[in-house]
C-alpha cells in the first residue's frame, strides 16, 4: 500500500468513527436504551479514558470528532502494519464501529464480544419480531468475517 493510499484509508476510518454505531443510542423503547447504556457506555468510557472524547447521541446527530480524538486514532492506526491495518478496517467495517475494533485490537474485547455489541439492537428486536432466516445467515457470515479479520489483527 502506498503512503498516499494508507493516509486516505486512515482518514476514511476517522470519518467512519464520527458515526460509530455504539455512539447512537435508541431514543426508545426505554428497555433498549437502558441495554445500550449498560453495554455500550463502558466501551465508550474506556476509549475516552485512553484519550478520546466520543459523544453519545440519542438521535441522528453526528458529533464531529475533536482534534485530540483524530490524533489518537491516527497514532493508533499508523502504528499498525499494512496487514494489521487491513484487518482493523475489516473488523471496524464488520462491526460498524471503530471503537469496537480498537477494543479488539487492545485485547479488551474478543471478536465475538465486539460483534455481539455491534448487533445489540438487532438481537434486541429479534426478541419481539420474527427473525428472517436470510438476515440471520447474513449476520452470521458478517460475524465470521469479523472473527477471521480479528485473528489477522492480533497476529
Amino acid at each position: 500500500m502506498t503512503p498516499e493510499e494508507r493516509l486516505k484509508r486512515t482518514q476514511e476510518q476517522i470519518e467512519f468513527a464520527a458515526a460509530d454505531t455504539v455512539c447512537f443510542f435508541a431514543p426508545y423503547p426505554a428497555a433498549l436504551t437502558k441495554l445500550q447504556r449498560e453495554k455500550w457506555q463502558p466501551v465508550i468510557d474506556r476509549i475516552n479514558a485512553a484519550g478520546c472524547d466520543f459523544q453519545v447521541s440519542s438521535g441522528f446527530a453526528v458529533h464531529p470528532l475533536s482534534d485530540g480524538t483524530k490524533d489518537f486514532l491516527t497514532r493508533k492506526l499508523d502504528a499498525l502494519s499494512d496487514e494489521a491495518f487491513d484487518a482493523f478496517c475489516s473488523v471496524s467495517g464488520g462491526c460498524r464501529s471503530v471503537i469496537l475494533a480498537l477494543c479488539v485490537l487492545d485485547g479488551v474485547l474478543s471478536a465475538d464480544q465486539a460483534f455481539d455489541l455491534a448487533v445489540l439492537e438487532e438481537t434486541y428486536q429479534n426478541q419481539f419480531w420474527t427473525a428472517d432466516e436470510e438476515a440471520m445467515a447474513a449476520r452470521e457470515n458478517r460475524k465470521q468475517a469479523v472473527i477471521r479479520a480479528a485473528e489477522k489483527l492480533k497476529g
